[in-house]
């Protein structure tokens, strides 16, 4: 699955003036993904730092709309949301209007010490919101999620469990600490001990050359960085990697 990392959206610091721009660079990454041959898009709300850690402003979740409908109608594979830093029920609401797939909780379950505060988890909101619209929309729940540290002792194990089994998960997320930050192969190997049958994705760092360690653990990975031109995050997607990548993994 492969990022589409929107420019600044209205009303974020770094906002052009040009919600066109932002169409036109979202739908080329997306085509990119898909000619590639990536089997998922995750729509993102990448570049509006600094972020808020509760509900994100009525104008983030139009252009967001906007935007995840225009990739939606264009392209032929399954879409995601995500509504950083945390905003679930957003995330939940735009996929539902425009027939998306899934959405991405950065903290699904227990709380985290994060660079915009203190995040807590937001389980019951996306949950019961879920149930009132009638949604089969996937959750998909970040543990441990990166640029975040636990408060005191949590364990990956434990937050996963919680996570999957008590707060409404569909697919835990494992990432390393930072984007673009490899995974730690130890606590992906916990949480998939731990939790044998429930399917698992990559959040962060992988490349194609440390994908095939971490394929036995996983169901699916997301990817953004990896994709992008020169692996620079803040390229345009490289169709030619992204086909590296998925050719790489089938061989794997």
């Amino acid at each position: 699955m492969g990022m589409v990392h929107l420019k600044p959206l209205p009303g974020s610091p770094g906002w052009s003036g040009s919600i066109d721009d932002i169409l036109q660079s979202a739908l080329q990454d997306a085509h990119a993904l898909e000619d590639g041959g990536a089997d998922g898009i995750m729509v993102e709300n990448f570049w509006d730092v600094p972020f808020t850690k509760g509900q994100v402003e009525a104008v983030t979740v139009a252009a967001m709309t906007r935007c995840a409908a225009e990739i939606r109608g264009e392209v032929n594979i399954p879409i995601g949301v995500n509504v950083l830093r945390n905003d679930g029920p957003s995330a939940l609401s735009i996929a539902q209007v425009i027939g998306a797939r899934f959405i991405r909780v950065n903290v699904l379950s227990s709380a985290m010490v994060t660079d915009q505060g203190i995040i807590q988890g937001c389980a019951y909101d996306v949950s019961r919101l879920r149930a009132r619209l009638h949604s089969d929309v996937a959750i998909m729940a970040d543990i441990m999620v990166k640029h975040a540290y636990p408060f005191g002792s949590m364990d990956i194990v434990s937050v996963a469990r919680d996570t999957a089994l008590r707060s409404g998960a569909d697919v835990l997320i494992v990432s390393g600490s930072e984007t673009g930050a490899p995974l730690e192969i130890e606590d992906l190997e916990k949480v998939k001990k731990s939790l044998p049958d429930f399917p698992l994705a990559s959040g962060s760092g992988v490349t194609v050359e440390n994908v095939l360690q971490f394929l036995p653990s996983l169901d699916m990975l997301i990817i953004g960085t990896w994709f992008k031109r020169d692996g620079d995050v803040r390229n345009p997607v490289d169709p030619k990697r992204v086909a590296e990548m998925v050719n790489r993994v089938r061989r794997g």
